[in-house]
């Protein structure tokens, strides 16, 4: 039997709807799940994810924190929790790694020995074909295997490409909304515009997008200056695509060197800062957003 073959078989199908119930009932002490999601990578998505998750947890509520690069995860790094063992209980589920501000954290980053790549592959190549539902596979299960417990928000740190929200979709609750983020450039925007397009083809809710690192902050007289060159005006970027900004964050030195060294921004000068003003703000918007009626059909079950 041929690989596409196995693929075809209904038993996978049958399967897809067991870890989908697996994962919904691991979630089901969870308030609300906010996707934050990028069109392309190097757009600072993963920090935007660390210090959101971060912000939420700074306004008393109990955050989880779940990095779903599984390619390339770096939450771990960004909290200084690299090198956490894994937890297993006896009937097989995975513990979160705590964190602070009583983060609890997922990431396949805990399940690699040092800079470890994952070898979907084989050494022939030969796995290749099968490699998207692997993925697809390993994410739900990490997911779906964690105690994550009583939470208020679990933030997903999903990975780059427009394909990632209809793959992880179909597994999360009715509750689930996402924030896209983005850097001002055509590129950039043209990434964004093609993960909108499915994300509301999906009828995933979109809670608006942030614009990451349009500005840099001086780091002598801390004026606010352009970083990249203005490709759609800072007023129009968010109505091309119609979706609300509903945040700027501009570069700063100092979250770079604190996300590299394992250290919390926003506990820090940070907090203060043009930036950490931002991530803050953005917090308390997410907070406000109307948390979606449960009654509506599921993300992943649309369209």
């Amino acid at each position: 039997m041929s690989e596409l073959e196995r693929v075809d078989r209904p038993e996978l199908f049958e399967d897809e709807q067991v870890v989908r119930q697996q994962v919904l009932e691991h979630l089901a002490g969870i308030d609300r799940v906010i996707v934050v999601m990028s069109g392309k990578g190097g757009v600072g998505k993963t920090a935007v994810s660390v210090n959101l998750a971060v912000a939420l947890a700074q306004r008393g509520r109990r955050v989880g924190l779940f990095d779903a690069d599984l390619n390339g995860p770096s939450v771990a790094k960004m909290l200084g929790l690299r090198g956490q063992p894994v937890r297993v209980s006896t009937a097989g589920e995975l513990g979160a790694v705590p964190g602070p501000l009583g983060l609890r954290v997922q990431s396949m980053d805990f399940f690699l020995q040092g800079n470890q790549a994952l070898d979907w592959d084989g050494p022939d190549g030969g796995g290749a074909v099968m490699r998207s539902g692997l993925e697809q596979s390993a994410t739900a299960d990490l997911l779906g295997r964690t105690d994550w417990g009583a939470l208020d928000w679990l933030v997903i740190d999903l990975a780059p490409g427009a394909d990632r929200l209809p793959a992880l979709s179909r597994f999360l609750p009715k509750t689930a909304a996402a924030v896209v983020v983005a850097i001002p450039t055509q590129v950039a925007l043209l990434s964004v515009d093609r993960s909108l397009r499915r994300a509301r083809e999906l009828g995933f809710p979109l809670i608006g997008m942030v614009e990451n690192m349009g500005t840099s902050i001086c780091s002598e007289c801390g004026a606010e200056q352009p970083l990249f060159r203005d490709a759609l005006g800072r007023e129009n970027a968010g109505s091309d695509l119609q979706i609300d900004v509903i945040a700027r964050i501009p570069f700063d030195r100092g979250l770079a060197a604190d996300a590299d060294a394992g250290r919390l921004f926003l506990e820090g000068r940070g907090r203060d800062s043009v930036a950490g003003r931002a991530i803050s703000d953005l917090a308390a918007y997410v907070e406000r957003y109307p948390r979606p009626d449960p009654s509506d059909e599921p993300p992943g079950e649309q369209g």
